[in-house]
């Protein structure tokens, strides 16, 4: 009786075991996904503080540092941040590859005043993108992926900001950036 209770024992601890792996296994290839920068911008007040991937082409690269670089989803008007991070830098050979990076999802909440300060420094003609908020500065052509693509235009920028604003129930307009951790494929 003894070594049957041992033996019912010894194999539900060696099941408990497996079935615990395999879902680690399942979680950890469920982390995996590899996100578009539409897919990512969509879902991304649920991924705020988490650990992504996202593909997408290189628009622009920061000059001086290559601190940071715009990654482009399915139009230039939609593109997400990346700051370098723990990645280092980023080379102005990438502008115009396709690239996979994992980082931590963050949010910068633009509220009415910082919307209102943002219009009073285009209306002067001056830079008006807190904290990138409207992608880089560059007021230049890119040559992407063999095409000419004009850079982010801040006055039709700032006037769908202003009507998420008007239709946002929390009181700001959320704009998502990526920590990089790893650059994970350059092609």
């Amino acid at each position: 009786m003894k070594k049957s209770l041992i033996l019912i024992f010894c194999l539900s601890v060696l099941l408990s075991c497996s079935n615990q792996n395999k879902q680690k296994k399942e979680e950890k290839s469920a982390e995996l996904v590899v996100l578009t920068v539409d897919e990512l911008l969509a879902q991304g007040k649920d991924l705020v503080g988490k650990e992504v991937t996202v593909k997408g082409t290189v628009t622009h690269v920061c000059k001086e540092s290559g601190a940071r670089c715009f990654v482009m989803g399915s139009t230039e008007d939609i593109s997400i941040r990346i700051e370098a991070g723990k990645i280092g830098s980023f080379s102005q050979e990438q502008l115009g590859s396709d690239i996979q990076v994992s980082g931590i999802l963050q949010e910068v909440k633009l509220e009415e005043e910082d919307l209102v300060e943002m219009e009073k420094a285009a209306a002067a003609g001056e830079s008006a993108n807190i904290g990138h908020a409207l992608g880089h500065d560059g007021p230049k052509l890119h040559d992407v992926d063999g095409g000419k693509h004009d850079s982010v235009n801040q006055e039709k920028k700032l006037e769908e900001m202003n009507r998420q604003l008007a239709e946002s129930t929390e009181g700001y307009v959320p704009v998502y950036y990526l920590e990089g951790l790893k650059l994970v494929e350059k092609k």
